[in-house]
């Protein structure tokens, strides 16, 4: 396995259950990447895919702004021209439709398999609190609304500004209402990562961290997987590096195209407010999650290649929204930054499946912001088509080599 974040982790998780001996080998540190500081959220209700209707050539000026929640950093346009022209070719009603009906029969499952683990003795942080939509404007809670209608995976409550007041009394009374969605949860994802890592470990698995897989080389008796450390040979390999795994597979095997879409949040330790389930601040798409002893607000989407650097100007957006909307948010003993790299393919669909048909080696990638909505159905049925050849879910619409058909 490479890869030990939420996606890795779980697909060993399920691997080792079946009885397979599974080695993890993590570049950093187990569950330190997009897993870290991300929203936590557990959301079938919306979970669709990036590229939407009107997503296409009239708003890539806007993209450039870097205030703007999907930024293209400009300088980073000529090696993004090609993924961003396939990207837009799946801005229309017909691929949003089908791409949101395949990700909602993946995390189908998703609840009951966060239950199983709880009820297995696995011990995260979670709460099934559901998810709040909430908006000065009307108009905009219907927009959400009509996507939700798309996605078709959940009832949706609407309140009055009343009722949320009623519901939510630590907002401000400013919002015009809000839609309420009962079904979703929430999990602090860094505590699943650690539960999920303690079992594996208790039940056999090996982890190995600083671990950096540079080149994977497939051999007759399997494959080997190379890097400043040493080499490790494996009958198969699930490669699960978040946004770096286009860049380990080269060779034999369909292109994977894969870019980075940076991600920011801020975590506010002990705020000045209490909210009861997370919200999602429509008018300036920012996300908020309570967690125990501290508040996590996030969002934004920044393409602008692989990299780790924590654009200032991004968090500034990010406080800037929060401040016009709720500003006792940001309110707190310390305030703790993030920044992460969330893989994306240019249909918005995770990459799950064999790399074409070079023998031993998986993909377990491009969750773009549901991965963890997605970490354990994603496990589950990869470990199943490692194992036994097939999977309960119907993985055909999220198979690495799809983009080289639709391209030929």
């Amino acid at each position: 396995m490479v890869g030990g974040g939420i996606i890795g982790l779980m697909c060993a998780h399920y691997l080792r259950r079946a009885g397979a001996d599974v080695t993890i080998l993590e570049r950093d540190g187990v569950g330190r990447g997009c897993s870290w500081g991300n929203l936590g959220w557990v959301c079938p209700s919306i979970s669709s895919p990036l590229p939407a209707p009107g997503l296409g050539v009239r708003s890539v000026a806007s993209m450039l702004d870097s205030d703007s929640p999907l930024y293209i950093k400009p300088s980073a346009m000529p090696g993004l021209s090609p993924w961003l022209l396939r990207f837009r070719s799946h801005c229309n009603e017909a691929d949003f439709a089908s791409g949101s009906r395949a990700l909602t029969e993946l995390s189908r499952s998703t609840m009951h398999l966060y239950d199983e683990l709880a009820a297995d003795g696995l011990e995260f942080e979670s709460a099934s609190a559901g998810l709040t939509f909430v908006s000065l404007r009307r108009e905009a809670l219907e927009a959400e609304r009509r996507v939700i209608e798309v996605v078709g995976a959940a009832r949706v409550e609407e309140w009055s500004a009343d009722e949320l007041a009623s519901r939510e009394p630590a907002l401000p009374r400013t919002f015009a209402g809000a839609l309420h969605v009962r079904t979703d949860r929430h999990v602090l994802a860094s505590s699943v990562c650690a539960a999920v890592a303690d079992a594996s470990a208790r039940d056999g698995v090996r982890v190995e961290e600083g671990f950096r897989v540079d080149a994977i080389r497939v051999i007759e008796s399997g494959v080997v997987l190379e890097g400043p450390a040493g080499a490790v040979e494996a009958s198969a390999v699930i490669v699960a590096a978040g946004a770096e795994t286009g860049g380990l597979l080269s060779g034999p095997g369909p292109h994977l195209p894969l870019q980075a879409g940076k991600g920011y949040s801020l975590t506010v330790h002990d705020p000045a407010i209490r909210i009861r389930s997370p919200l999602y601040l429509c008018d300036g798409k920012i996300g908020m999650t309570p967690y125990e002893g501290s508040l996590r607000i996030g969002g934004t989407m920044e393409l602008s290649g692989i990299n780790r650097t924590l654009e200032r100007r991004r968090l500034d957006s990010i406080r800037r929204v929060v401040k016009g909307v709720v500003p006792e948010a940001l309110n707190g003993t310390r305030v703790e930054e993030w920044v992460g790299m969330r893989p994306l393919t240019p249909d918005g669909l995770p990459a799950i499946g064999s790399w074409g048909s070079v023998p031993g080696v998986f993909v377990a990638t491009g969750h773009q912001m549901l991965g963890v909505t997605l970490a354990p159905s994603t496990g589950k049925a990869l470990a199943q088509l490692v194992l036994e050849g097939r999977s309960e879910i119907d993985l055909a619409p999220f198979d690495p080599a799809r983009f080289e058909r639709r391209d030929s």
